[in-house]
């Protein structure tokens, strides 16, 4: 007698592209991340491919701690719990979230020499469809090469219930796809702005000198945040960034650096659902739709350079000083003045005036044996 026919499901794939995962200070939540990329339907993470960019405590430029070693520590312990056999980078500094976002690019593109890579903070968790979805943009984004950004947490506000998904632009860089050769313009167009960043700890970034910067463009936005930035150079480039507007994850960052629980519940994420289940899709004619997701906000960031830069600008002047700027007698004579209780002589005068920026003055200042010896730091530090 002939052996029955076995009926087998087939495994599902495992995922070719790196996942890397963004962490600092939120434990609880990046614990519950990790949970529901395991949870995920019709798609295996390889253990191997996933790496967890964990952030510092404390800035090496200041001497600023801005989170707790212990915090850290349960960071990484929730990552490994869940991928023992993952990667974890460990930055012994703060680099801040830019930084340590670009590293994680870095990774991926030129170590790992991905051509597309997922990308995760540690605050959306995802619905068990979601690396599903992400693949089937993936696969859109082979098609047109426009596409540099994907994602599916979707349209919170709006929440169709599906099953097909069509495509709005991209709001928040929360759980997303990347390519390789769109992220290379980008990182090239973003070079200015980087370099302003080095300046600062990421919370105390030159505001005024990145709106300056906006003046030398064609584009231009009211915010000068990583992810704005990143958001105004693919509209100046023309890199699609595009996201499914049914949701399939749930934002959770109700503590954090943008956001509170009053803001959270304000902007209706508290009521935020994903959907679950085989028969949600892209929809068939979602191609169509890149176009004009690219096109539109390139316009309204245009508009915003002719028309509210230069207001923007005379507000931020009345109460910010360009640091960068020659500093002048008076500048030195003042700056000695607070932080040394003295004024200057006349050689520290004329060796600092004009030849140095009011920031490397400040910085010379702050860093002499006479300021240390008025301002010893205090026991233990």
């Amino acid at each position: 007698m002939p052996s029955p026919a076995l009926h087998t499901t087939p495994a599902p794939p495992v995922l070719e592209v790196p996942v890397i995962l963004f962490a600092f200070n939120r434990p609880t939540y990046l614990e519950r991340v990790c949970a529901s990329l395991l949870r995920q339907r019709d798609v295996v993470l390889d253990p191997r491919r996933v790496f967890l960019l964990q952030d510092g405590a404390v800035s090496p430029r200041t001497g600023l701690r801005y989170a707790e070693d212990a915090e850290v520590a349960a960071s990484i312990a929730a990552f490994q719990a869940h991928f023992p056999r993952g990667h974890v980078a460990a930055a012994r500094d703060n680099l801040g979230v830019a930084s340590n976002i670009r590293r994680g690019e870095v990774l991926a593109f030129e170590a790992l020499d991905a051509d597309c890579a997922y990308f995760f903070e540690d605050d959306l968790e995802l619905g068990p469809e979601y690396l599903r979805i992400m693949e089937q943009l993936r696969a859109l984004s082979e098609r047109d090469p426009r596409m540099g950004y994907f994602a599916a947490y979707g349209d919170h506000k709006a929440a169709p219930p599906g099953p097909e998904a069509w495509l709005t632009m991209l709001q928040h860089h929360w759980a997303f796809g990347l390519r390789r050769e769109p992220w290379r313009r980008l990182r090239e167009w973003l070079a200015p702005y980087d370099r302003i960043l080095e300046g600062a700890d990421y919370g105390f970034r030159d505001h005024l000198a990145i709106f300056r910067w906006m003046e030398t463009l064609e584009v231009a936005g009211g915010f000068s945040s990583q992810d704005a930035v990143k958001t105004l150079g693919c509209h100046a480039l023309g890199i699609g960034r595009v996201m499914t507007d049914v949701c399939f994850a749930r934002y959770i960052g109700a503590q954090g650096a943008s956001f509170h629980d009053d803001k959270f519940r304000d902007m209706g994420y508290d009521r935020m659902e994903w959907v679950e289940g085989p028969q949600h899709r892209l929809a068939a004619g979602v191609d169509s739709q890149v176009s004009g997701i690219i096109a539109e906000p390139r316009k309204r960031h245009v508009h915003y350079r002719a028309a509210r830069l230069a207001p923007l600008l005379e507000e931020q002047a009345r109460t910010r000083l360009e640091r960068d700027r020659p500093a002048s007698r008076e500048d030195v004579a003042t700056l000695f003045r607070y932080l040394l209780d003295r004024l200057p002589e006349d050689e520290a005068l004329e060796s600092l005036a004009g030849r140095h920026s009011v920031r490397q003055v400040r910085e010379i200042l702050l860093t002499s044996r006479e300021f240390r010896g008025r301002n010893p730091l205090p026991r233990g530090e």
